[in-house]
């Protein structure tokens, strides 16, 4: 089971935040749509912002860019993967291969999920 609880957006293995308000300096920040500009400046933090294959403090992440802007993740730390998908047609792209987790933001990336018929544990990123 992937440890996730909410504070300032969803934090992933205390190592990770997805959803946030505002930077987490101490942990990687796995931003919710793409970053259009140049970002001409080094920032105090980590931050993912853009599609592509990224190896951060020995954790390998790779970004995926769905329908309205919203970014993809999945995320490879100590030999397990989990994904965080807000897009349910990135689900169809041939990298997904074999995951962990599924984490999701919509019933409608769980019902892609269930149509597809991947295996494994699924859970929605939501706070109370």
């Amino acid at each position: 089971m992937v440890a996730v609880k909410f504070e300032n957006g969803y934090i992933i293995w205390d190592k990770l935040v997805f959803g946030f308000t505002e930077p987490n300096p101490k942990l990687i920040n796995l931003a919710e749509t793409i970053w259009i500009d140049t970002r001409y400046k080094n920032l105090p933090y980590n931050l993912i912002d853009y599609p592509g294959e990224y190896d951060i403090q020995g954790i390998s992440i790779h970004c995926f860019l769905g329908k309205w802007d919203k970014l993809n993740y999945v995320i490879d730390m100590d030999n397990k993967k989990t994904w965080i998908f807000q897009s349910p047609e990135v689900l169809e792209n041939e990298e997904v291969g074999e995951v962990n987790t599924w984490l999701y933001t919509s019933d409608s990336v769980a019902n892609k999920i269930d149509q597809l018929e991947l295996e494994w544990e699924k859970k929605k990123l939501e706070h109370k």
